[in-house]
């Protein structure tokens, strides 16, 4: 069977869920009620506003959107959830913020909203997953939307054309992009150098740990001029400046994922998530054409891939709590999530990334095996979650995305960035 048959299938099954009825535990608002629901701008949340009369049906409640690029997002969470009173009752959050934000108080809790749910089964999710969404009293704050880590994703046609192995070391991921580069009109890979915390600092880490570099030593001190940080920044921008697009130092995961689906790149490395949306015939132009594997590391390192959630949450100062909840519930059920293409709970995520291996390239991974195998590698530390996180994030970010823009030597960056970070775990008390 071809796969652009069974992608057929898949979606096809995945409408077909549609038509399945999904219990909201709450009976229906006696009064009409208003929520608002502040997200980022991909896709997903689009059909999730074509598909939400469907829930409006059953619950008498409304809804209202409004859309942030992620970066802005990050900080609009926070200045919404510190206020003493809030007209957003539903918010997607960077899962790294959840301690920070449930230790100040400003996050309800879900328990009481989730008891006797039909559609919310803490058993469905992936046990870190959820445990990351839970407070040190063992409450739930949160639940997860994306269940994500990143994963190599590789044109399987081309590699398979140019007799090429699936790298499982930088060494050969860097001979595999030079035969690329010497063989097509291409980009050999695209990986994010755009700024910001979450932006090249999503991708870039995971090198970093392959390297056997970290972001503090044991007592808590920056570590960003070690020999590891050193050589993980230096092999970063060599590959992407001698095999990546133009203009790299600007890419989020919107670019690369372009530059995938485009075919303009032959390999990606960034989230899971994308790798779905490039296996969409109507979207993208190299759907069946992909192979998967986990991320490389230097050899002597275990490979890190990005561990990463998107979680919805109520405010503590919303006036809709319970509506609010009524909405998470039936957003992370799994007849709806799969509908959405999103990845939690596990039901959704076998439906969402039920995509099979490539067939032309030996030891190409489906694109689901690929995730578990992911996932078991995968630290929901591999950014350290304290507090400080948002801005030491920015100070890594820069520095890569200067090196990489030519503004700066590898070494000049990350003293630049050691220095700010240890001034702010200094001034935190570390």
């Amino acid at each position: 069977m071809s796969r652009t048959k069974v992608m057929s299938i898949i979606l096809a099954a995945a409408m077909a869920c549609s038509m399945l009825a999904v219990n909201v535990t709450a009976v229906h608002a006696e009064e009409p009620v208003t929520i608002n629901f502040l997200c980022d701008n991909r896709s997903e949340f689009e059909t999730l506003k074509e598909i939400l009369p469907e829930f409006t049906e059953a619950t008498g409640i409304d809804v209202n959107f409004t859309y942030l690029q992620e970066t802005q997002l990050r900080s609009k969470t926070g200045l919404e959830l510190q206020a003493d009173s809030t007209d957003i009752d539903v918010m997607l959050m960077d899962f790294l913020y959840l301690p920070t934000y449930v230790n100040a108080g400003y996050i309800e809790p879900l328990d009481d909203y989730f008891a006797g749910s039909e559609t919310y089964k803490e058993e469905d999710f992936i046990p870190a997953f959820i445990d990351a969404c839970k407070g040190e009293d063992g409450k739930l704050y949160a639940v997860p939307l994306y269940q994500d880590c990143s994963i190599m994703v590789l044109r399987g046609d081309i590699f398979e054309e140019l007799g090429l192995a699936i790298p499982k070391t930088f060494a050969e991921l860097e001979e595999a992009c030079k035969t690329i580069s010497e063989s097509k009109d291409m980009a050999a890979i695209a990986m994010r150098g755009a700024r910001g915390m979450g932006v090249c600092e999503w991708t870039f880490p995971s090198f970093l740990a392959g390297f056997g570099g970290s972001y503090y030593t044991e007592d808590m001190k920056a570590n960003f001029e070690s020999e590891e940080a050193i050589n993980a920044l230096t092999y970063y921008s060599d590959l992407l400046t001698n095999y990546g697009p133009a203009g790299v130092a600007n890419y989020s995961y919107t670019e690369v994922q372009n530059d995938l689906m485009q075919g303009t790149a032959a390999i990606m490395i960034d989230s899971a998530t994308l790798a779905v949306r490039a296996e969409d015939p109507e979207a993208s132009t190299v759907a069946g054409k992909l192979a998967y594997a986990p991320l490389p590391s230097d050899g002597e390192h275990d490979p890190q891939p990005g561990f990463y959630s998107w979680d919805l949450v109520v405010p503590k100062g919303s006036a809709n709590k319970e509506a609010a909840a009524k909405l998470i519930e039936w957003i992370i059920s799994p007849d709806i999530s799969t509908r959405l293409g999103f990845s939690a709970p596990n039901q959704a995520l076998q439906g969402v990334y039920a995509i099979p291996a490539y067939e032309g390239l030996e030891g190409a991974y489906s694109l689901y095996d690929c995730m578990e195998a992911s996932l078991a590698l995968a630290d929901p530390d591999f950014r350290p979650r304290i507090p400080e996180e948002l801005e030491v994030g920015e100070f890594l970010s820069i520095a890569v995305s200067d090196v990489l823009a030519g503004t700066s030597s590898v070494e000049d960056a990350l003293k630049s960035c050691n220095e700010q970070t240890q001034q702010v775990l200094d001034d935190a008390g570390y």
